[in-house]
């Protein structure tokens, strides 16, 4: 009896509501009939602007509101009270996002910031990835302390973050409590059984005092407080996480940066689905996400063709080790139309299915979305395979009635694979280029990488080989195919969007980076470096180190800008970039490297991420109490070779100018022209003109003036 009742219920929910409802939902959905076993849905929601306040007069146990979406929890009895809830328009499960698996962290010149007195103290560092060994010496004080404030682990059971209704927190006392009890894991039970997020971590923040000498081994922003999320890699979990983020850190007045070293091909990759557009939503001033491109660059994960034609068949496999679940997922232009879709596989077929509807045959499911189901208006289609069966079976998607709908004289039809897969990616008129050893292809980056809001990392080659513990004197391990130092690494995933937009933003170095080692986890002897660092570190690559070194460099733009959005953020990584070099002995024709920073390709975006100008004559703002009056300061050191620090201090919002001039009144340098709120803020004058040529020794002055009226002139001495 109760089989029948769960039956009724599922079939109630997929009829009234099924064309609401993801591919996804539908799925699991459909392997649940034969069970009565209980089930709750983690579930991103949209619709009109009060949804939250709806939900929530319904019992619904909404996670995160973000006025017209909404992040929920139900089990299979409460979808029906969902799916009749005023103004619902969607019901997303999607699937589980994937991970994007030294000397690239120096790379991006962060001693600039260091030697301004930037570190990150006054920033919070977030990670959402698969768990942190707190017991690493890389994430504790100098005293043996923890510099995490608190870790959300969304796997397991235990007391619930405020506001949210899974998973378990543990708070900075918790885990120092744990750090001295001589039972680990007896107070904060949770471990980094997979390592992946301890080694992110330890790029992006990670600061070994143990280490001889100290410091050898460190992140980006090596003093930040940590805020570390466990995900389950749903899309609604993420999102749920960097909100919780976001939340503990304005709780604490410091802006943040979350880094995200995952992502996944499904979606129209242009920005508009649903988890791109509520992480935009989550993103503002002091409130920056640093995402991974992927790491789909030489494989063939994307399809794409425009001839006028009535009908396409696409032809993919995949070859998937521990084969659970794949999926393709096609989109058409804008106002172009379809009649059907069909699959063919050896042994199955499922035959034109028009939009609106799916079918599932085998474990195979083949649905067909009309354009109004989705964000950009356009027609998509989803397979979706669970059978490990058909690993490496071939299979064709065939389109049948395709039509110029919208009269443009092409058809556009985009298709993404969650691994390589398709035979002939570009329909056969283009087989990729080659930036390196092996053939790249544009429009493989993560869905979610094309987010608006979103800062999106490449990587670049940035350590060619390595030396393990398992290599003999004058040895080294290397990829064949990785390429050399200053060009792509072979596995980054380029652009642009498919709506021609300006992704990735940035590269930072990704291959082979050495970084923390979780103790809970298994690694490869060839991935250990030799002592004194094989015990607690381990090398690994890919978009998920170049970003994590990107993040950490931001980190340190947001202590200093802490006001900073997305939009400043990006505004200074793409004008301020570097290039990169190739080799001695590399040829022009064997790689290609960043020769323009500064402005965008699909490959490298805007060049490489450089902290230099960030700190080297510009002004750092520091968080302190407001001053009683205005103030200018003696510049420290005086005299100076070849930088000095000048401070001063504003008790109202006013427009600043500080001015060097020579001893003989004539202007050098115009060092602060802007507007400032009340603070102590610092300039550093590295001895350059306004054409950044070097200054000879000698006397100078500086003039501070501001709107409202305040004037002063200081004198200083530079001795080279």
């Amino acid at each position: 009896m109760k089989k029948f009742i769960v039956l009724i219920l599922l079939f109630a929910v997929s009829f009234a509501f099924s064309q609401h409802m993801d591919v996804f939902l539908k799925n699991e959905l459909r392997k649940l009939e034969k069970s009565a076993q209980p089930k709750e849905f983690h579930l991103l929601v949209t619709g009109d602007e009060n949804l939250a306040d709806e939900l929530l007069k319904a019992g619904i146990r909404v996670q995160t509101d973000l006025t017209d979406r909404a992040t929920v929890i139900v089990n299979r009895d409460e979808l029906n009270t969902l799916s009749k809830i005023p103004g619902l328009k969607k019901m997303i499960m999607g699937p589980k996002q994937r991970l994007d698996n030294s000397n690239s962290v120096l790379y991006q010149n962060v001693d600039a910031a260091y030697e301004n007195g930037y570190t990150g103290e006054n920033v919070i560092c977030g990670i959402i990835d698969t768990g942190i060994d707190f017991y690493h010496p890389a994430f504790r004080n100098a005293d043996g302390t923890t510099r995490i404030l608190y870790i959300w682990d969304q796997n397991i059971s235990g007391t619930y973050p405020s506001g949210y209704d899974y998973g378990a927190e543990f708070t900075e006392a918790q885990i120092n409590s744990d750090l001295t009890s001589g039972t680990p894991h007896s107070v904060v039970a949770h471990i980094d059984a997979n390592g992946h997020g301890t080694h992110v971590s330890g790029i992006m923040a990670g600061r070994d005092h143990t280490t001889t000498p100290a410091d050898t081994l460190h992140g980006g922003a090596i003093d930040a407080n940590i805020i570390f999320v466990a995900t389950t890699f749903y899309n609604s979990a993420t999102q749920e996480g960097i909100a919780y983020i976001f939340d503990k850190a304005a709780a604490l007045s410091k802006p943040c940066v979350v880094n995200l070293s995952l992502g996944s091909q499904y979606g129209p990759h242009d920005g508009t689905d649903d988890d791109p557009v509520t992480i935009d939503a989550l993103t503002g001033p002091g409130k920056i996400v640093v995402r991974s491109a992927g790491n789909d660059g030489s494989d063939a994960v994307h399809y794409y063709a425009e001839d006028e034609v009535s009908s396409d068949a696409i032809a993919f496999s995949f070859d998937v080790p521990d084969f659970s679940s794949e999926y393709v997922t096609l989109w058409l232009e804008e106002g172009d139309n379809i009649t059907s879709v069909s699959l063919a596989w050896t042994g199955g077929s499922i035959t034109n299915i028009t939009q609106g509807n799916q079918s599932t045959i085998q474990d195979v499911t083949l649905a067909l979305d009309p354009a109004y189901a989705s964000n950009n208006h356009q027609i998509a289609a989803y397979v979706m395979i669970e059978n490990e069966d058909l690993n490496e079976v071939p299979f064709v998607l065939t389109l049948n009635g395709l039509s110029d709908a919208n009269s443009n004289n092409t058809i556009k039809r985009h298709a993404w694979a969650s691994a390589d897969a398709f035979a002939l990616p570009y329909g056969g008129f283009s087989h990729g280029t080659a930036y390196g050893p092996l053939v790249h292809f544009p429009y493989t980056l993560g869905n979610s990488a094309c987010g608006n809001n979103v800062i999106t990392v490449g990587a670049l080659v940035s350590r060619h080989d390595w030396v393990s513990i398992l290599n003999d004197p004058g040895y080294a391990y290397h990829y064949n195919f990785n390429g050399d130092d200053g060009g792509i690494a072979n596995f980054s995933s380029i652009g642009p969007t498919a709506s021609g937009g300006n992704k990735p933003d940035i590269v930072a170095g990704g291959s082979i980076l050495l970084s923390a080692r979780s103790k809970d986890a298994t690694y490869s002897d060839v991935f250990l470096p030799k002592a004194p660092y094989t015990d607690n570190y381990a090398y690994m690559q890919g978009t998920s180190m170049s970003t994590p070194a990107a993040a950490g460099a931001i980190a340190l733009l947001m202590e200093k800008n802490p006001t900073w959005s997305h939009t400043e953020v990006l505004d200074y990584l793409s004008t301020h970039a570097q290039g990169t070099t190739r080799p001695a002995g590399v040829t022009e024709d064997s790689l290609k490297v960043k020769e323009d920073p500064n402005t965008w390709d699909r490959v490298f975006g805007y060049g490489a991420i450089d902290l230099t100008d960030a700190f080297v004559s510009s002004i750092v703002t520091k968080n302190s109490k407001s001053p009683e009056e205005f103030r200018l300061n003696q510049n420290y050191p005086n005299p100076f070779n070849p930088s000095t620090l000048i401070e001063f201090e504003t008790a109202q919002i006013s427009d600043v100018t500080i001015t060097i001039f020579n001893n003989l009144g004539q202007k050098v340098k115009t060092l602060v022209n802007g507007k400032y709120n009340p603070g102590i803020h610092k300039a550093v004058w590295n001895g350059t003109d306004n054409h950044n040529k070097a200054v000879a020794s000698g006397v100078y002055f500086y003039e501070i003036k501001t709107s409202l009226g305040h004037k002063a002139v200081k004198k200083m001495m530079l001795i080279r």
